[in-house]
């Protein structure tokens, strides 16, 4: 063989030999975008499970919190309405607008942090209500509220408390 030939010959197979280990890199740096590709989703999907854990924590933190309030708040509204019913004199009615005041401050306090009412008190709905007595009545079809006896309460778009009702027959 002559020169040319032998150079010829290396020559291809150090092309070979390149195309070889390109063949390798390229291989390599496809398993390594897949990694990547993987590793960034599960990053992605973690985050997302995180916020939802927060977001998790924070309504049941609140819900701890509020719900002893509501309980007050039920006392308040009864003491209230006891002492409407009551003969009526000038100190009991200083006393009562105090307390009308204290209580507008409560409300208001609650309707700041996402707390509201449930207002529907028409048509049982198991989502909002808790039956405790079911009754016969005229007034009222099968399944209509009759009487609410412990006021719902909703956090944001969560019942924080059901509201307590009779429940037509």
């Amino acid at each position: 063989m002559d020169e040319q030939n032998i150079k010829e010959t290396q020559q291809g197979q150090n092309e070979n030999e390149l195309q070889a280990r390109l063949d390798a890199c390229q291989i390599a740096c496809d398993e390594w975008k897949d990694k990547y590709i993987h590793v960034s989703a599960d990053l992605q999907n973690y985050k997302r499970r995180v916020e939802k854990d927060q977001a998790s924590w924070i309504a049941r933190a609140q819900s701890d919190l509020l719900m002893p309030l509501l309980t007050i708040v039920d006392d308040f509204d009864r003491a209230l309405s006891e002492h409407h019913n009551r003969e009526r004199t000038a100190e009991l009615d200083q006393w009562l607008k105090g307390f009308e005041l204290i209580g507008k401050e409560l409300y208001k306090f609650l309707h700041a942090v996402g707390v509201t009412e449930i207002k529907e008190t028409i048509y049982f709905d198991p989502n909002l209500h808790e039956a405790i007595v079911q009754v016969e009545s005229d007034k009222h079809n099968s399944g209509d509220i009759v009487d609410v006896v412990q006021k719902g309460f909703m956090l944001k778009d969560q019942v924080l408390r059901a509201a307590k009702v009779t429940v037509a027959k």
